[in-house]
């Protein structure tokens, strides 16, 4: 199928607001392996980064040994807490359905496993407004999911719209347009030298104007 103009979006910290479910569920998972000595920032930076980097962060040299149980006891949490408190950005279904209705293909290309990717669009209520939808592939990183997508679509033109420079970077080795959600989980100044920078999802339709323009 071909899309001549497609904008594919993020989803943790671009349409979703993560954080309402993810600081807890990380909290919980570490205090049941006993290493629940992190903050609050340093849990919430880690929104968007495949599981796989959690392990490696949060475990250390214990990556081995730990990292099969810190994935089950997160993965628990993480399903219960988005079923429960997973909940858009203010006017996300105005500007997606505003993208729409300007004649815009819409795509989702995420970190999340399916399973995950399937129950949060489903918790937020936005799976019926994408046309496409792209979890991490078996090769784990956002620029190949990206890729599997563009293949498939084949669109004349697209832009990606994320938080993170995962999102960044899958976007210029795929040679498509970004922006740069600074409303998500970003670090300070990890998105700073993006040319366009959306402060809330009111900005977007705007902003894809101007690169489609």
């Amino acid at each position: 199928m071909e899309y001549s103009k497609l904008v594919i979006f993020d989803v943790d910290g671009t349409l979703n607001q993560t954080e309402r479910y993810a600081v807890d569920a990380y909290r919980k998972a570490l205090h049941e392996i006993g290493m629940d000595h992190f903050t609050d920032e340093q849990l919430k930076s880690r929104i968007g980064a495949p599981f796989q980097e959690d392990i490696c962060f949060f475990l250390g040299d214990q990556a081995n040994t730990l990292g099969e149980q810190f994935l089950t006891c997160t993965a628990r949490y993480w399903f219960e807490g988005i079923r429960k408190k997973a909940a858009v950005y203010p006017g996300t279904y105005a500007m997606l359905d505003s993208l729409k209705q300007k004649g815009y293909q819409l795509a989702v290309c995420s970190n999340a496993d399916p399973q995950e990717l399937e129950l949060i669009l489903d918790a937020l209520n936005i799976k019926s407004r994408f046309d496409y939808i792209q979890s991490l592939t078996e090769k784990g990183t956002k620029k190949e999911s990206l890729k599997k997508l563009l293949e498939c679509c084949n669109p004349q033109w697209a832009v990606m719209v994320g938080d993170r420079d995962y999102d960044r970077e899958a976007a210029e080795r795929n040679e498509i347009a970004f922006i740069a959600c600074m409303y998500g989980y970003g670090a300070p100044g990890e998105l700073e030298r993006c040319e366009y920078q959306a402060a809330s999802v009111l900005e977007i339709p705007d902003l894809v104007n101007q690169l489609d323009s």
